[in-house]
């Protein structure tokens, strides 16, 4: 299902980054074919109610990636990974700044919304670069 909804949506043709067809296994098969699909045992399950669904794909994506697949003996400590990705992610945020780098946005000169409304120019979009970072709060479980 999933690689017919890319093939009928263009998206193979648009990603130049996807070169599925020169690895060896694939070169004889359609990009509708069905991707292969591995099941995982033994692999960490998040806590009941603990949301961190977002986390877990995240740091799979990672291990797999990486080559690991045998996850037995993994334990996933979430709040580190959220710790380590806001860093990772503020660091790259932090030298995009200082390197001079410009975003998709700042080319157009648009701004576009979050919640699907029109997209505004950007001198008239707030700045937000000194806007203080939020102090993580604590989760009431029940």
């Amino acid at each position: 299902m999933i690689s017919l909804f890319f093939t009928s949506t263009g998206f193979y043709g648009k990603s130049l980054d996807l070169y599925a067809n020169k690895l060896p296994k694939y070169v004889d098969k359609s990009q509708s074919d069905p991707l292969e699909v591995k099941h995982m045992m033994h692999v960490p399950q998040q806590e009941d109610r603990s949301n961190d669904c977002d986390l877990y794909t995240c740091l799979f994506a990672e291990y797999i990636c990486n080559g690991v697949f045998d996850m037995r003996s993994v334990d996933i400590d979430a709040k580190y990974h959220y710790q380590r990705y806001a860093t990772i992610i503020w660091h790259y945020g932090k030298t995009k700044n200082e390197d001079g780098a410009i975003s998709k946005s700042e080319v157009t000169g648009t701004v576009a919304s979050k919640f699907d409304g029109p997209r505004i120019a950007k001198e008239h979009a707030p700045d937000t670069s000194y806007y203080p970072t939020p102090r993580p709060r604590k989760r009431n479980l029940r």
